[in-house]
């Protein structure tokens, strides 16, 4: 089995948000503005670690090990008219569900299970309104050794 990164899978991710063409910006380290930095971004993403579990094999010693990785996404959306944010912040978090939802996230990820879990819409902040969501998806090592240390 190929080893496997988390980052890869995050990376990929930023991928195939930005191929969709419907963000002015994916980014992996939180959003600009989060960081600091201006941002004159009408429609961005922010994918960030979150949190792993592994589902321990305690009756097979010899399966693989089975990682459940949760991913933050957020979503970003500015517009003057209050509506017409809030229709364009769910439009990108509906294209995110529907690009990452299935999506390969490396040659160890399951793809039957990456999908968009849940999403929570944040207080307005004109003239933006962000939306957290959650990317969770798996993906097996055959054992400890199979984890990627490289740089």
């Amino acid at each position: 089995m190929t080893p496997y990164r988390e980052r890869d899978g995050r990376t990929l991710a930023r991928d195939l948000l930005e191929a969709t063409g419907a963000f002015d910006g994916v980014y992996l380290a939180g959003l600009p503005e989060d960081r600091g930095q201006a941002s004159d971004d009408r429609c961005a993403a922010a994918i960030e670690p979150a949190e792993t579990e592994l589902a321990v094999p305690w009756d097979d010693a010899g399966a693989d090990l089975l990682f459940t990785c949760r991913v933050h996404l957020t979503i970003l959306a500015r517009h003057e008219d209050p509506q017409t944010r809030d229709e364009l912040a769910e439009r990108l978090l509906y294209v995110a569900a529907s690009i990452l939802g299935g999506a390969s996230l490396g040659p160890a990820t399951l793809p039957g299970r990456t999908v968009v879990r849940s999403w929570v819409w944040q207080k307005p902040v004109a003239p933006e309104r962000r939306i957290a969501a959650v990317l969770e998806y798996q993906y097996l090592v055959d054992s400890w050794p199979g984890l990627d240390t490289a740089e």
